[in-house]
């Protein structure tokens, strides 16, 4: 297996996410990395040793008015890097404002979720790891 993985944004794959009844708005995403053969999120069992617990990073687009419902995380840790607009984010309840540069982060058992609220969509970059394994 290869030691490193390198990708340009015109490179990656995207796709249109499609809204449904849990609060999720459609949206636009980029897998940046992850979700593939070099590293495997959604391949069951994972070899830590070959992803060092690194699952994925999407670049989001969330058009105006557009949402990720607030959801959970267990067994991993995400965060969100706002790149432009403005919105607000939901973290275990308590709700953000957010424009360029803001970050939030959610650990192992909390929620989170994110809204364009702003005139101009919201683009953000989100980043999972899962948990280092106990020795």
């Amino acid at each position: 297996m290869d030691k490193y993985v390198f990708r340009n944004l015109e490179d990656a794959p995207a796709y249109q996410v499609e809204g449904d009844s849990s609060g999720i708005g459609t949206f636009w995403n980029i897998t940046l990395f992850g979700d593939e053969a070099k590293m495997p999120m959604g391949d069951v069992p994972r070899n830590p040793e070959e992803n060092h617990n690194f699952h994925y990073v999407h670049r989001t687009t969330l058009p105006v008015g557009g949402c990720v419902g607030e959801h959970p995380h267990q067994g991993n840790e995400q965060f969100y890097l706002i790149v432009e607009g403005t919105g607000e984010v939901t973290l275990c309840g308590k709700i953000f404002p957010v424009k360029p540069w803001s970050i939030a982060l959610i650990r192992d058992g909390g929620s989170h979720g994110i809204r364009n609220t702003g005139s101009t969509p919201l683009t953000y970059v989100c980043v999972e790891t899962g948990l280092a394994a106990d020795k």
